[in-house]
């Protein structure tokens, strides 16, 4: 039923996003739960995402309408994230949880890494796994931003090459090199930069575990949470849980999808489709922080006939809106896995 709401909203939405646009000037746009005094409610309806949400008479200034408070019959929510959405990657800030900046050995899903060509910082294995058809072969999945170092489309040089370092720990923990390489990088998407015709559907790096380390690297596990296998698509109000390097272990609902937003990389705006936003449980707790950047979001619960957690989506970027409320970004994994080939 709830699905099916959620498509009558999204052609809703769809058919009157050229009005938005032109006579509201808002582009990032969701299907979502409404957010009421700090507290995600049940009603379904068309989220838009703003950066500072102007009064009436800046709107007039501006000859901007406002937005109307139902289209269709369907409520309409104003989130304001005043920073907006931002990768989540730790650059070496204090953050107000103890992270896991451990050397694990053995590692699997939920560990801290960096590409340790770039900047200082730490993002997340989200898991080691194998490429169809490659069983001989081990992969570890994360962000482009953790992997390649937000390797943006257009700009020169290259952030990244083909067999750059990825050590566990990341910088936070005093991960080196040749001492703690668990992986050389292989594949990533490069970031296109927002354009009329550019999107993106994800932010996705790869690295292929050492021989050195093989032995080592755990496939298909996360810390904490256990055996993942298979993919399960996401949907507006499933009850999710992931394990990143800063806020560790966190259970979390995906409160909007279908999301249209953007993200900064290197001062370069990106656009992102079909995403989807998670917040904690309860609200008040965030479902992740910087430095979760990679994780891998799977089903609260054990596939059934399975004693194993399906896998959904890849963690990239967040932010807080003004009431508080966290707001993690995620990529459904099931685009990422067909395009890279990977055996989920």
């Amino acid at each position: 039923m709830k699905d099916k709401t959620v498509n009558e909203v999204l052609k809703v939405l769809h058919k009157h996003k050229t009005v938005l646009i032109l006579r509201n000037k808002v582009r990032r746009t969701g299907v979502g739960f409404k957010i009421k005094d700090g507290k995600v409610t049940e009603d379904v309806g068309i989220i838009i995402f703003v950066r500072n949400k102007p009064s009436v008479q800046a709107l007039l200034e501006d000859r901007t309408e406002p937005v109307p408070k139902e289209i269709e019959g369907y409520k309409t929510d104003i989130i304001n994230i005043p920073l907006g959405f931002t990768p989540r990657l730790n650059r070496l800030l204090l953050t107000s949880v103890l992270p896991d900046d451990l050397r694990h050995r053995p590692f699997s899903g939920g560990a801290a890494i960096i590409n340790a060509t770039g900047e200082p910082a730490t993002g997340t294995l989200g898991m080691v796994v194998n490429k169809s058809g490659a069983s001989d072969k081990l992969y570890a999945i994360t962000n482009n931003h953790v992997g390649a170092n937000e390797d943006v489309e257009g700009v020169e040089p290259p952030t990244a090459r083909k067999g750059d370092p990825i050590t566990q720990p990341g910088a936070h923990g005093g991960g080196r090199v040749p001492d703690d390489v668990i992986a050389n990088l292989s594949e990533w998407n490069r970031l296109k930069p927002s354009s009329p015709n550019k999107v993106n559907y994800y932010d996705f790096a790869m690295a292929e575990i050492t021989a050195e380390r093989k032995a080592m690297a755990k496939p298909y596990e996360i810390m904490g949470i256990g055996k993942v296998r298979g993919i399960e698509e996401i949907h507006l109000g499933d009850k999710v849980m992931k394990r990143g390097r800063t806020t560790q272990k966190t259970i979390g609902r995906v409160t909007a999808v279908a999301i249209e937003s953007t993200v900064d990389y290197q001062g370069y705006p990106c656009n992102f489709m079909d995403q989807v936003a998670i917040t904690g449980i309860p609200e008040t707790t965030p479902f992740s922080l910087p430095g979760d950047s990679g994780s891998i979001i799977v089903s609260a619960n054990k596939i059934s006939g399975r004693n194993s957690y399906g896998v959904k989506a890849l963690l990239f970027a967040g932010g807080r809106s003004e009431d508080g409320i966290d707001h993690t970004i995620a990529s459904p994994i099931k685009r990422i896995a067909d395009d890279f080939d990977l055996d989920i």
